[in-house]
């Protein structure tokens, strides 16, 4: 599938062969966005396995609504489009789950790097659904505020307002957080 997966073109070519019912070829589509979709649902939910969660959902969307992908190189921000429908469906009306990990509690300052981090989890937690979705797709996945727009259904101005307020937010949760 790697041969595949780096010729030019291929993404309808994988597209079309996972439409005929050919998982491994989903797979190799589907792979190289697995780990910016699940990095992008944790920070949303503080909580790995939810992430994971999420990300299968998504996964399971793609497959079953992958006939209906008009453009082949869409489909990337289809994709994207699909964890973050799947993430605000699960998130709605629930608190995020801040997960503490251990294993980066060393000696030398990693324990003080590991306090800070749970800080900031729970002052982001501390945010609704909506914020935490506008937040980590302009500042993970660094999407421009024209597609998210677009990925969200609003208008520019309103990715703009929603990114300023909840930053504004995150720093008063944060210093809520370290008093």
């Amino acid at each position: 599938m790697e041969h595949i997966a780096r010729s030019p073109g291929t993404t309808r070519t994988l597209i079309t062969r996972a439409v005929d019912g050919d998982g491994d070829t989903f797979r190799a589509l589907v792979e190289p966005h697995v780990a910016a979709a699940l990095g992008a649902s944790a920070i949303i939910f503080g909580s790995r396995d939810e992430a994971r969660e999420v990300v299968q959902e998504a996964t399971l969307a793609a497959w079953q609504g992958l006939r209906s992908l008009r453009e082949a190189d869409a489909f990337p921000a289809w994709l994207r489009r699909l964890v973050i429908r799947a993430a605000m469906k699960r998130v709605r009306g629930r608190r995020a789950i801040v997960e503490l990990d251990l294993s980066t509690m060393t000696p030398g300052g990693a324990l003080d790097a590991a306090y800070e981090s749970r800080m900031l989890g729970r002052a982001f937690a501390r945010l609704d659904a909506k914020d935490r979705v506008i937040l980590t797709l302009r500042h993970f996945w660094d999407m421009p505020v024209e597609e998210a727009a677009a990925l969200l259904e609003v208008p520019s101005g309103t990715v703009k307002s929603r990114t300023h307020t909840p930053l504004e937010r995150l720093r008063a949760a944060y210093a809520a957080e370290r008093r």
